[in-house]
């Protein structure tokens, strides 16, 4: 296989992997709800889409992402999910522009080092496939994928941008740059973060040897009027509109403030907002206090840059799994996100920076690095969201992926470089090191989960001692022998994290059981406290065994799964999916099966069916069908003779779906929704 397809299949291979990656993740979060920005972008879209006009948001924001959700819900519709999946897809993009970037990390430049870079020639073809399979198998970029936020776009448009303006240095071409102009200026109207790209790649374009000679500053003004033009007719806007020359937003001098005034964020807000929409005012008053506020107290301003360094270089994911009150997401993620993101970030760190001290193209250099550097020093200046770190991908994974091709026999002729680069990685170290003793943690929880896999929780609950779920753990094998020291148990590991669901749903099986109690409901309401399926797990951890009668919505957990939990103003009934199961109570002999159902579509809709099967868990007695029943809109009784009910039997409800969403787009309800069960009740005949 010749080089240039083996590099191609590799990139198909990439493209495969992303893209099965990010689809999987969008799945998952499907139940994910907005946050406080991704929810602020939505709604300022949607008022712009319903002629309402464009409303700034309480912290002035580019306008840039605004405009792409109005066009996304343009042609697919607002539904959240569906802007995720075109987010997926783009993040998917991603990975060629990666593909693409990279291809000017391969080679050395012209450069007293380009003998040294053709001796690699053998293996130089694999950089640009590595950065791919890099980016695609990024649960960073993947997860991120799936938040109404810029992220994404502002990660893929920069990734192309340096692109394009590498291919305009090294083709002397004046459409690749005014291409990259553009898209740096949109980069800008997306996050205002952008806009000293503008200046550097007009400085960069120009500086080198016998440029004006060579007319390379048709380049330079090409990428630099291209910019813009793209950013100018905003600016515009913003005089006319608040009379000062605000050139995007106003959040760099607003966050200069609120990052560094000792009164906290909330104060200076109220600060801020008490000018209403005098943006003008808003940053003069901002910059002054901002300024001020650094100038007072410059220690402080040490201090939390040295805090913010650390919080830059944490582990998201080990850091959150770790500080989190409840479980949120089920094992394979918990791996993704510890392999694919803090596993991935080490290694983009790590190499990244070696590669950014050792590659000989000095050129890459002058322009890769002080974007390295602004994007460092605004997070130590301002304050650290792990997200703002993902402008720093489009540069570490190229250099990450030469690294782990180019280094091996790679000969330095400046020792000053390595030095460089073993500082950096010394001093990584160290800010890993000093926000959170991750080696000991690491071992501390290997230890404990091989503990709770073998059954032993006592050993785990000694190695952790903040554990609910070795508590949980001991309160499962404890419960059959002594209730009240189970639920002792349970008592410690809510106290210990009071939102953990496990201990509120076990406690309220044990309530139930034991004293028939009313509490159990309130236990139970921790149904909706995490996005996990919380009904298969009590139906996997509950021993309390079915009753004749369950009233579902109520005290159900344990013996359902399949259903809905109840939205806001549903009682009384629970709506399946397109398969739910209940499990039967023990009977011996013939018995009658009841169930009060309807479908609740809308009013001239046809009734659908409802098939009603039961089977043997154990697969000891074949599957039967009891029948299948056309359920209208109003409520209605189905009654069914059953013959005999096995000693392990649940019983499954199969029906058509349907989206209210689909019917009123006004709706915000996109569940995939079966039918309304609100009891079902066995009565024995003998």
């Amino acid at each position: 296989m010749t080089m240039r397809r083996r590099e191609g299949t590799l990139l198909v291979v990439a493209v495969g992997l992303g893209l099965a990656l990010r689809l999987v993740v969008w799945r998952w979060h499907e139940r994910y709800p907005l946050g406080g920005d991704e929810a602020a972008y939505f709604n300022q879209a949607l008022t712009w889409l319903q002629g309402k006009g464009y409303q700034e948001l309480p912290l002035m924001r580019p306008p840039g992402y605004t405009v792409f959700l109005a066009v996304v819900f343009k042609l697919f519709d607002s539904q959240v999910q569906r802007v995720r999946l075109v987010q997926a897809l783009l993040s998917t993009a991603t990975i060629g522009a990666v593909w693409w970037l990279a291809q000017y990390f391969r080679t050395a430049n012209q450069s007293g080092e380009q003998a040294d870079g053709h001796r690699q020639s053998g293996v130089a073809w694999a950089v640009a496939a590595v950065a791919a399979l890099l980016a695609a198998c990024n649960f960073t970029l993947a997860v991120n994928a799936t938040e109404l936020l810029t992220e994404t776009l502002f990660v893929g448009g920069l990734t192309v941008a340096l692109a394009l303006l590498l291919g305009a240095d090294r083709r002397n071409s004046i459409g690749w740059a005014a291409t990259a102009g553009v898209i740096v200026g949109a980069l800008v109207l997306l996050r205002s973060v952008a806009l000293p790209l503008v200046p550097l790649g007009i400085v960069w374009l120009l500086v080198r040897h016998r440029a004006w000679r060579q007319w390379r500053w048709r380049l330079a003004a090409a990428f630099g009027l291209l910019s813009l033009l793209v950013i100018l007719p905003w600016t515009v806007r913003n005089a006319l509109r608040y009379h000062a020359l605000i050139v995007v937003d106003t959040t760099g001098a607003e966050n200069l403030w609120l990052d560094n005034d000792p009164a906290g964020r909330e104060a200076v807000k109220r600060q801020l907002y008490a000018l209403g929409d005098n943006r003008s005012a808003r940053q003069r008053l901002a910059t002054q206090q901002g300024l001020q506020a650094i100038l007072k107290a410059p220690d402080q301003l040490l201090a939390k840059g040295w805090r913010e360094a650390q919080n830059l270089v944490a582990l998201e994911y080990f850091d959150d799994l770790r500080t989190r009150p409840a479980i949120w997401v089920p094992p394979v993620e918990v791996w993704l996100r510890l392999l694919g993101g803090d596993g991935l970030w080490l290694l983009l760190m790590i190499s990244g920076s070696v590669g950014v001290w050792l590659h000989p193209d000095r050129r890459l250099r002058w322009l890769l690095g002080p974007w390295v550097a602004y994007i460092l020093v605004t997070n130590l200046l301002f304050h650290v969201e792990l997200r703002y770190r993902l402008p720093l991908y489009p540069v570490l994974l190229p250099y990450t992926a030469w690294s782990l091709c180019m280094l091996r026999g790679h000969r330095m002729h400046q020792p000053a470089r390595s030095l460089g680069a073993v500082v950096s990685i010394a001093t990584l170290g160290l800010l890993l090191m000093l926000h959170r003793p991750y080696p000991q943690e690491t071992v501390m929880l290997v230890r404990k989960h091989w503990a709770l896999w073998r059954g032993d929780a006592a050993t785990a609950l000694q190695l952790d001692p903040t554990s609910a779920l070795a508590r949980v753990a001991l309160a499962q094998q404890t419960r059959g022998r002594s209730e009240q020291t189970a639920l002792a148990l349970l008592d410690a590991a809510i106290r210990v994290k009071p939102d953990h669901p496990y201990a509120h749903l076990l406690r309220g099986d044990i309530l139930r059981k034991v004293y028939n109690s009313a509490s159990a409901l309130y236990e139970f309401t921790w149904e909706t406290h995490s996005l996990e399926d919380l009904q298969r797990w009590s139906w996997q951890n509950f021993t309390t065994p079915a009753p004749q009668r369950i009233e579902l919505g109520n005290d159900d957990l344990g013996w359902i799964q399949g259903f809905y939990a109840r939205a806001a103003g549903e009682q009384g009934f629970r709506w399946t999916t397109g398969q739910a199961l209940l499990k039967c109570p023990a009977l011996s002999g013939p018995a009658h099966l009841q169930l009060r159902v309807r479908s609740d579509r809308d009013a001239y809709s046809s009734p659908i069916s409802l098939a009603i099967r039961l089977f043997d868990m154990t697969g000891r007695v074949q599957p039967v069908t009891l029948g299948v029943v056309m359920v209208g809109g109003g409520w209605q009784i189905v009654d069914l003779p059953v013959s005999s009910v096995p000693a392990a039997a649940v019983l499954q409800l199969s029906s058509p779906t349907f989206r209210p969403r689909d019917a009123n787009r006004a709706s915000n309800d996109n569940r995939a929704l079966g039918v309304e069960v609100a009891t079902v009740a066995w009565t024995a005949t003998h």
